[in-house]
């Protein structure tokens, strides 16, 4: 089977921009901010739609408080217009609709397919999907730069937009520029980044320190890359999100959730802005 085109995705969301949430690396909490960012543009008034595009780590449905146990023994790929499996049934949880790779296998099952089929798989998740007027698509990509993110970079008839996330670590920063110089093969569009886990607050005396020491300058991304938001890390988020529970709903790390607020404004008015 060929590779899908890169067009071909259906007429209530073919305009929609598209904000691509991508990292070099796993490990850094792209997930997370993807989660929660989505949640902040919903409360500033848009209707957001979230695609879990990672395939082999669907996250965000667990991160929002959903999960199928069930197992599956087969998973659509096309299906006839008008067909009753044509169309991919959307979650709705805290004001977003999601359509995740976790909803099409149970949750303890791997997904081990070829390139051609995950594409088509990520292609159903974002153009077979039930969205509602919806003003964004938010898509949470697998970390690296391998053929599900080529897809989402090079999809036609779209704006796409790709936030970079990374911690400061040196490692994360380099697999950044791996993925920057992909991106320069496609039309999408670098957004900015953000810095995930820049530091630590001690729950005890609010004592501020580093967790990772910083790439250095000629190392970091940031020279090219506009910082958007740095965001610390807890582990009392880190707890609610294992649970479903984004800190973004719960509220309880405010200098985290005024960090996601701040990105979803700049995020917006950047989905606004005209062509």
């Amino acid at each position: 089977m060929g590779h899908p085109a890169a067009s071909g995705l259906s007429a209530g969301t073919d305009l929609v921009p598209v904000l691509a949430v991508a990292s070099g690396k796993g490990g850094v909490g792209k997930t997370t901010v993807a989660v929660n960012l989505a949640l902040g543009l919903q409360a500033l008034g848009l209707t957001v739609g979230l695609v879990d595009a990672d395939l082999y780590g669907p996250d965000a449905a667990h991160m929002l408080g959903l999960r199928r146990r069930n197992m599956t023994r087969s998973i659509t790929l096309f299906a006839a217009r008008g067909h009753a499996s044509s169309r991919l049934e959307v979650a709705r949880q805290h004001g977003l609709q999601l359509a995740s790779a976790a909803f099409l296998m149970g949750e303890s099952q791997g997904l081990g397919v070829q390139a051609g089929i995950a594409q088509l798989l990520v292609r159903r998740l974002i153009a077979d999907a039930d969205w509602e007027d919806l003003d964004c698509l938010v898509v949470d990509l697998p970390p690296g730069s391998a053929d599900i993110q080529q897809f989402v970079f090079a999809l036609a008839g779209r704006r796409v937009h790709v936030l970079l996330v990374v911690t400061p670590q040196v490692v994360a920063h380099r697999d950044a520029h791996r993925l920057i110089t992909e991106l320069d093969r496609h039309g999408a569009v670098i957004a900015g980044g953000v810095e995930n886990m820049a530091s630590l607050t001690c729950p005890s005396c609010g004592a501020t320190s580093e967790l990772f020491v910083p790439a250095p300058p000629e190392e970091s991304i940031w020279g090219t890359v506009p910082l958007l938001a740095s965001i610390p890390f807890s582990g009392v988020g880190a707890h609610e999100a294992d649970n479903g529970l984004p800190v973004f709903v719960t509220n309880t790390v405010p200098e985290q959730v005024s960090a996601y607020k701040s990105l979803a404004r700049q995020v917006a008015a950047l989905l606004r802005a005209p062509d």
